[in-house]
């Protein structure tokens, strides 16, 4: 398999995509042993208690939809250029000089893509009920 430098860049950016997210799983963490922490403190118990979890609620957010489909354009957008603007052998744009110029630099746009959506996601900070 050959390498370009196209798909090193982009498989960086999915590598900083999961480390992104490896760090909002570590921010939750946190976040349940600082309630437990607290509860403890506050309530006098022998055990911290652990966080009331919403049912069929995911462990993470989104900060902004908007964000998510520019992202996911971004992403598509740069893998229909990877692949000359052809989708199942039918060509979307039919000027090859355009598609000549922008279509070397895919992984840019790819990329910034991925990055962008890593950024959509969050982790939101545990409700006490006692704090005002």
């Amino acid at each position: 398999m050959k390498f370009s430098t196209g798909l090193i860049v982009v498989a960086l950016s999915m590598v900083f995509f999961y480390l992104r997210i490896a760090f909002l799983r570590g921010r939750k963490k946190r976040y349940e042993r600082e309630y437990a922490l607290k509860r403890r403190r506050v309530h006098g118990r022998s055990k911290g208690a652990a966080l009331p979890q919403k049912k069929g609620a995911p462990p993470y957010g989104i900060n902004s939809w908007l964000l998510v489909a520019i992202s996911m354009v971004l992403i598509i957008f740069g893998l229909l250029l990877y692949n000359k603007m052809y989708v199942l052998d039918y060509q979307l744009i039919s000027n090859e000089a355009l598609i000549d110029q922008v279509s070397p630099y895919w992984y840019i746009i790819t990329a910034v893509g991925v990055v962008l959506f890593s950024f959509c996601f969050k982790v939101d900070k545990p409700d006490l009920g006692d704090e005002k």
